[in-house]
């Protein structure tokens, strides 16, 4: 899923993700991923291949790049699928 939020409307979008699910905020280049505990895990949207925006992929859980099928799993940003060699850039800091 791909959203376009305000800046001062993040905090509320969050709140608003299901646990073990995802989001991208395309607008602020954020992939977000709500832990089944409730937890959210903030990475940066940018693929490391080659710099697509990554897309959520509910059945996988996971974050894939529509542009040459790297995967990232949703909760770590690791890469499970590449030609990308390299984890999502973790932006966890952006919420505290």
């Amino acid at each position: 899923m791909l959203l376009t939020v305000k800046k001062n409307d993040i905090a509320d979008e969050l709140e608003r993700i299901s646990n073990d699910s995802g989001v991208v905020i395309e607008n602020e280049k954020l992939a977000v991923y709500k832990d089944d505990k409730g937890v959210i895990h903030m990475f940066s949207a940018k693929c490391t291949h080659l710099g697509c925006t990554v897309r959520w992929n509910e059945l996988e859980k996971s974050f894939d790049c529509p542009c040459h099928g790297s995967r990232f799993q949703g909760q770590t940003g690791n890469v499970v699928n590449g030609p990308a060699n390299v984890s999502l850039e973790n932006n966890n800091k952006k919420i505290q």
